[in-house]
């Protein structure tokens, strides 16, 4: 542990020290320094980045045998080595790893619910709770007790601890997955947990915590949270929203809900009723087409507004006033259907058949079937080549 300086000083920005190797791999070089201020991938936090002598750093790992390699792009060649560290990405870090310890803390010892598992991107930060379901009053006052912690401004402290010295520490929330160089993250007082990630000093330093949404993940809880200037910031979008909401809606921040919910409401409503009226007007369409019907075969091109849905509706109700193949049309995609039980026709066949020639990609039954085209041309050609191989059929 005697060459990792993120641990001794985890707000140290730079830092010189000595390259011990660098080795080429591929196109990138694996560095070793004597000592390093860049934490590896491990235990749900990723990797610093910064430079290396003004060399960009790829990524931060360690080894079996515990190095700490560092992937450059280019050779930093031997001797002193400046490290700089990219310090947003580091405190972003501390802030939501000590953070998932106060809502991992707050759970188990107000709620006897275990973390499973911990998991830290660059734009999120999820925790896994062992427990199937949360409901809203209990997310509320856990995070309510977080924040009340953060507000305390507890210190939090780091130290290496021994196997033996473990069953006797009253805090420890979780036993250590190693035996030896036990590294212990401490809010004072609170809680204890074995810990090999970057941390702030004090609770304070997290500014806030905030649950933006769970979700349920093979049997565990998961949440997404944000902290300090992440939460601010997501605080201030969601502001914004509301506040326009508002305006929109003539009301004040606290009734928008309502209100939104009233518009809905009545949106469908009105889609229901419309619904009503298209059925309404599909049958009427369907009783012109069949009276216009050049024998048994109906062709007709729906407006784009009625929706795709609307032609099985208008298929079935001219289907019910006789037996017909018919051809509805809407946008570039097309149906076919027909209730012509004497008749060797096959929806499906025409599909197969034609539909490759004019680059089109469908299926089907015999008796149904649709197909999509990538131009309304492509579309007509084939319906020109159907009934003239209705025509074929009819003449022979």
């Amino acid at each position: 542990m005697q060459n990792r300086q993120y641990y001794r000083y985890p707000y140290q920005r730079e830092y010189s020290t000595r390259i011990i190797s660098s080795t080429a791999e591929g196109s990138e070089y694996h560095v070793v320094l004597a000592n390093t201020i860049f934490y590896p991938e491990g235990g749900g936090q990723p990797a610093d980045s910064g430079t290396i002598n003004e060399i960009p750093i790829l990524d931060v790992f360690e080894t079996p045998d515990h190095r700490i390699v560092h992937v450059l792009p280019q050779d930093p060649g031997r001797g002193d080595a400046l490290c700089k560290l990219d310090w947003p990405r580091r405190f972003y870090h501390m802030q939501h790893h000590t953070g998932q310890h106060l809502l991992s803390a707050v759970f188990f010892r107000v709620y006897s619910v275990q973390t499973a598992g911990f998991h830290l991107a660059d734009d999120y930060a999820t925790v896994d709770l062992d427990t199937a379901s949360l409901s809203p009053e209990l997310l509320k006052a856990s995070e309510l007790e977080v924040n009340k912690l953060v507000q305390q401004n507890l210190a939090v402290k780091s130290y290496f601890i021994t196997a033996a010295e473990c069953s006797e520490h009253s805090l420890l929330r979780k036993a250590p997955q190693v035996d030896s160089d036990i590294r212990i993250i401490e809010i004072d007082g609170f809680d204890a947990v074995p810990c090999c990630g970057t941390h702030v000093s004090h609770t304070g330093e997290v500014g806030m915590v905030k649950v933006i949404k769970t979700e349920r993940i093979r049997g565990l809880t998961r949440l997404y949270y944000r902290c300090g200037q992440e939460a601010f910031k997501d605080y201030q979008f969601k502001h914004d929203v509301i506040t326009s909401l508002a305006v929109k809606f003539s009301s004040s921040d606290h009734d928008v809900l309502d209100r939104v919910n009233g518009e809905l409401e009545r949106k469908s409503e009105l889609e229901r009723e419309l619904k009503k009226l298209r059925h309404k007007l599909l049958q009427v369409e369907a009783h012109q087409l069949a009276g216009r019907a050049a024998g048994r075969l109906v062709v007709h091109c729906l407006p784009a507004d009625f929706g795709i849905d609307s032609a099985p509706v208008l298929i079935n109700e001219i289907l019910s006033l006789g037996c017909y193949l018919v051809l509805i049309a809407v946008e570039n995609r097309l149906f076919l259907a027909h209730n012509l039980q004497d008749s060797d026709l096959d929806c499906a066949g025409f599909v197969k058949e034609l539909a490759p020639l004019f680059d089109g990609r469908g299926g089907g039954k015999k008796d149904f079937a649709q197909v999509y085209f990538p131009s309304a041309d492509k579309l007509e050609g084939f319906v020109s080549a159907v009934a003239a191989m209705l025509d074929k059929v009819k003449d022979s």
